[in-house]
């Protein structure tokens, strides 16, 4: 009589939770943790330092030492969501590595190949979409020319390196202690043709977008165009993004004829402006009192 061993399998995947939870525990806190494994839907995150913001595909921390860590968000019940996660980091690693240091970027102090980690400098004055919220009345013409200067001057620098950012809007442009811009936020971006894993908010996205076509340099220029206008005001700040959406498509956009650099603001929107050097160069020429 003879009998059979069964091979040993390996155990089933667990279905995917209907919600994720995130416990987020301290180092310090981590040493006592029982030793139970979390339930099902629960991830237990150990953090860095004081927690800045949590992003769609990254938590922002600042560490003791005063700089930002960069973490990809873990999703160990979907391995193929937590290596796109490490992805968009690898890409934005390789965007602060070819640019360099330079004062429209925040500065690259640390990038961890294994762990996908990125640290980068502190910026006291946070993003310009919550600092424009919280200061509105104390934001004057010539700050929001030089923002807008600055924004085109780092726009610029991208697409130098052939980086297309294609998620450009008020939060992903930080404000250091002086109030200068630097843009920031490039997990997302196409580098040199590469499938780009964001696309442009409604009021920053051109009408006739298409998200099967690959990403354009002009793709950015409109969303340029709706980041001056924003620090000033939000492009239709009053209508829902549907109604926005509409708009676009029959051409139809917010009337910027009152603002100083309005005729930019439509010749962005308008998409016939192919170079956001062009864009800086008229800025500038505003700001010295060269009405364009």
């Amino acid at each position: 009589m003879t009998s059979t061993v069964k091979e040993s399998q390996p155990p089933s995947p667990k279905p995917y939770p209907n919600n994720i939870t995130y416990i987020c525990v301290s180092g310090r806190e981590n040493n006592h943790i029982e030793t139970d494994q979390p339930r099902h839907g629960e991830v237990i995150y150990v953090t860095k330092g004081k927690m800045l913001a949590w992003g769609g595909t990254a938590i922002l921390e600042q560490l003791p030492s005063g700089t930002v860590m960069k973490t990809p968000i873990p999703n160990p019940y979907c391995r193929v969501e937590e290596e796109d996660h490490r992805r968009n980091m690898r890409i934005e690693a390789q965007i602060y590595a070819m640019i360099g240091e330079h004062p429209r970027v925040p500065k690259l102090i640390h990038w961890d190949q294994k762990t996908c980690c990125l640290e980068i400098e502190y910026l006291e004055n946070g993003n310009l979409k919550e600092y424009i919220l919280q200061n509105q009345q104390n934001i004057t013409t010539q700050l929001q020319l030089r923002w807008s200067r600055q924004a085109a001057e780092a726009l610029t620098v991208l697409h130098r390196f052939e980086v297309i950012h294609c998620d450009l809007s008020p939060r992903n442009f930080l404000l250091d202690l002086h109030l200068n811009l630097k843009i920031a936020d490039f997990g997302g971006a196409s580098l040199r043709g590469s499938d780009p894993s964001a696309t442009p908010a409604t009021r920053f996205r051109h009408p006739g977008y298409d998200w099967n076509t690959p990403p354009v340099f002009g793709d950015d220029i409109f969303s340029l165009g709706s980041l001056i206008i924003m620090t000033g005001c939000y492009p239709y700040e009053e209508v829902s993004s549907k109604e926005v959406e509409k708009l676009y498509d029959l051409q139809r956009f917010p009337d910027v004829s009152s603002i100083v650099c309005g005729a930019i603001i439509m010749q962005c929107w308008r998409r016939q402006v192919d170079s956001a050097q062009f864009i800086h160069d008229c800025l500038k020429a505003i700001g010295k009192g060269h009405f364009i």
